[in-house]
């Protein structure tokens, strides 16, 4: 942890007094989190009588949202392929994997996406979101809501999924 501590110090001391009184928290607080952001890639979510749903299988990554419209999905489709193969596993896991590539994939690629905005690699990256987040608050409520509808492609890409109808079993 000292050197995670040592890391953010080197890469934002000297940034702006704002965020030099927030690296002096570091060696107050007991709540200290750091850690990359991620995403798991795997060739198939199952194996035997066992499958994978949700962020255990193609989770887009920490911090960038999506995760639990796509786990919802995940389960609906979880739940409605081995019904259509009649409870056989070795056919349902195969027909789940395959309805749920799509949104994985494109799961994957908002999160990439938003990732690149919200998390800068620069100084200046920084100083960007920082002067955006400033404009955003001072606008008026309306023309901010209207703002961030615009930029919201992970609300539009989960807004847009859709999954087969499931008959309804006994």
């Amino acid at each position: 942890m000292p050197r995670q501590k040592e890391l953010l110090r080197d890469a934002f001391a000297g940034m702006h007094a704002h965020v030099d009184g927030w690296l002096d928290e570091l060696d107050r607080t007991p709540a200290f989190y750091f850690d990359s952001i991620t995403q798991l890639h795997m060739d198939t979510w199952s194996r035997g009588r066992v499958t994978l749903v949700g962020d255990a299988g193609y989770c887009p990554g920490p911090a960038v949202g999506g995760s639990t419209s796509l786990a919802v999905v995940g389960a609906y489709v979880l739940a409605g392929e081995p019904a259509r193969a009649g409870g056989d596993h070795e056919r349902a896991f195969p027909a789940y994997e395959r309805a749920m590539a799509e949104h994985a994939r494109g799961s994957r690629a908002v999160a990439l996406s938003a990732a690149r905005t919200l998390i800068p690699t620069s100084r200046s990256g920084v100083w960007g979101l920082a002067q955006g987040a400033r404009l955003i608050s001072a606008l008026p409520a309306r023309p901010s809501r209207a703002l961030l509808r615009l930029t919201t492609k992970s609300a539009r890409f989960y807004d847009s999924v859709s999954v087969d109808d499931y008959p309804p079993t006994d």
